[in-house]
């Protein structure tokens, strides 16, 4: 398949921030992604031993990162596979599950795409090497990879508004965000918001890791999130939602009775960067 992109998706981009890119992945190439996530359940959390680790959104009141984000568990992750789970995954009396296992994660990370073979050939595959020809990109970096559940019945959480490159540095050069809805997502399920054109804000609140490395602390300050201008991004499990590091976007909590699971990942130009 040829993924190069055309002239007016490179130029809607360009302007918005963020481009649907239809039937990126077959719906067999999705049901694979899906049933290889639960044999990376199996094969890797044992939750006798797993520390209870929940997934939070940055607030703009705390002075620091939430905090999963200061832990040795979460910082070290960038090489290998960590679970992190939903708030109210637990039972606050017992501090055990209350559901299963494979309803409670939040999110799987950070390197799928280099140790399970089936999310290693979407993220390194031709497809996504066709994206960044299009776009220029001379020699793309891939940093990370997550696997998102957002899970129904309203445990899937709400994900604030936010800029990736608060998060993720690369020197000023260009940042991608992939992002695969494996289920049809819409505003129900908890599908992406965007403010087209918000790309040319860029993110003014870096995540540091402190030098005596305790954590991380937030180095400068929010962008200010517009309430209005918010464009619902509901795409069909398969597309390729393309997301520029500075634009800001968002999701609600899955109120909905339907999975809205996602592959996503970034890149970065490794030219030129730090």
């Amino acid at each position: 398949m040829d993924t190069s992109l055309t002239a007016e998706q490179i130029n809607h981009f360009n302007e918005n921030g963020y481009l649907i890119i239809p039937d990126f992945l077959s719906p067999a190439q999705c049901d694979v992604l899906k049933g290889k996530i639960r044999d990376v359940i199996d094969t890797y959390l044992d939750m006798s031993t797993h520390p209870r680790t929940v997934f939070t959104t940055y607030n703009a009141n705390k002075a620091e990162p939430d905090k999963h984000m200061m832990t040795d568990y979460f910082l070290t992750s960038g090489d290998c596979i960590k679970f992190f789970f939903e708030e109210g995954a637990f039972c606050e009396e017992s501090g055990e599950l209350a559901v299963p296992k494979h309803r409670a994660i939040n999110k799987i990370g950070h390197a799928l795409h280099t140790d399970v073979p089936e999310y290693r050939a979407v993220a390194q595959g031709d497809a996504v090497k066709g994206i960044c020809r299009s776009l220029g990109m001379v020699r793309p970096v891939l940093p990370q990879s997550m696997y998102i559940f957002k899970s129904p019945g309203g445990l899937g959480g709400e994900v604030t508004p936010h800029k990736d490159a608060s998060f993720l540095h690369t020197g000023g050069t260009r940042l991608l965000g992939l992002w695969i809805p494996l289920d049809d997502a819409d505003v129900e399920n908890g599908c992406l918001w965007f403010i087209p054109g918000s790309h040319t804000e860029r993110a003014a609140l870096h995540m540091n890791r402190k030098s005596d490395n305790t954590g991380c602390e937030f180095v400068g300050e929010q962008n200010n999130f517009a309430e209005e201008g918010w464009v619902a991004a509901e795409v069909a499990r398969g597309s390729m939602v393309l997301i520029d590091g500075n634009v800001s976007h968002k999701s609600h909590r899955n109120v909905s009775e339907r999975e809205r699971n996602a592959f996503t990942f970034h890149l970065f130009e490794g030219e030129g960067s730090d």
